[in-house]
């Protein structure tokens, strides 16, 4: 497999790596991150969102945080020092069928995050993430990968969790702030929760448990299919979720979660995605 690495340098972004097979290209952020601020079909537009360049979305913060759009990798569970400015140059290592990515140290939770990108033979990307321990003390916490997605799309999250029947529960909903279950943004069916972003003010958060790990985006005549690791028996982090979702008038968030690890010095939490991105209509084999 032939993957082709492109350097290029644009005014917003400064350096930014293109990477292509020749059906699918991501672009990569030197200059800040760690971010994939380019998901799309070859010659398409970006599933990602793309932030303005005078911020007027709000989505910053006064110490220099800033969002940016695409995929970035976090650590659960969020907190104010989840907003460290990751504003610095990221390390970058080209491998044959993608990039390795390492952010500067984290100096507010103690972390270096580091994410491996890489085309698969079949045609889907395959993302390693993981968040290394640098500090002296122990760290309790959980990778996070969070793919801020354009505006405008929809998506059908698989939630499936145990089998049926039985006096216990096999399957619970995590609700942030003032979201609400009538949102007309969301409806729910047996095991699928359906979203679509609408230019709507109120804020919308909900965490759930995917057994099979698979949720979809479709916008701009494409479809995102994104799968992620699930453990039955892994303690996951706000009130065992391995995925969320997040809407805002701007944005649609789908975010997948590792299990909650302890780490002593030099030790790593990671967790992964699989993106398989194909245009609307088209069937691939391992779609």
């Amino acid at each position: 497999m032939n993957v082709l690495h492109e350097l290029r340098t644009d005014p917003k972004n400064g350096r930014v790596l293109w990477m292509s097979d020749g059906k699918t290209e991501v672009a990569c952020a030197l200059d800040f991150g760690i971010r994939i601020l380019h998901l799309s079909c070859v010659g398409m537009q970006n599933l990602f969102y793309e932030q303005p360049q005078d911020l007027s979305d709000g989505l910053c913060t006064p110490e220099g945080w800033v969002i940016h759009g695409g995929h970035r990798l976090w650590c659960a569970p969020e907190s104010d020092l989840s907003y460290y400015p990751d504003n610095a140059p990221v390390q970058y290592e080209l491998l044959p069928d993608g990039v390795r990515l390492t952010q500067p140290d984290d100096p507010w939770l103690n972390v270096r995050k580091r994410l491996v990108l890489q085309f698969a033979p079949d045609g889907d990307i395959l993302v390693q993430q993981s968040v290394e321990n640098v500090g002296e003390a122990p760290v309790t916490l959980a990778s996070w990968g969070v793919n801020t997605l354009a505006g405008g799309g929809h998506a059908e999250i698989w939630f499936d969790g145990g089998a049926g029947g039985g006096f216990n529960p096999t399957r619970g909903l995590s609700l942030w702030g003032d979201t609400s279950l009538a949102d007309e943004r969301v409806s729910f069916a047996k095991e699928r929760v359906y979203a679509r972003h609408l230019p709507r003010s109120e804020y919308f958060k909900l965490g759930l448990y995917s057994k099979s790990g698979r949720a979809e985006f479709a916008n701009r005549g494409q479809r995102l299919k994104l799968t992620f690791g699930s453990d039955d028996v892994g303690r996951y982090p706000d009130g065992g979720c391995n995925f969320e979702l997040f809407l805002d008038p701007n944005v649609m968030e789908l975010e997948t979660l590792g299990p909650v690890c302890t780490l002593a010095t030099g030790q790593r939490a990671s967790h992964w995605e699989r993106w398989h991105v194909c245009r609307d209509g088209e069937r691939r084999d391992n779609a």
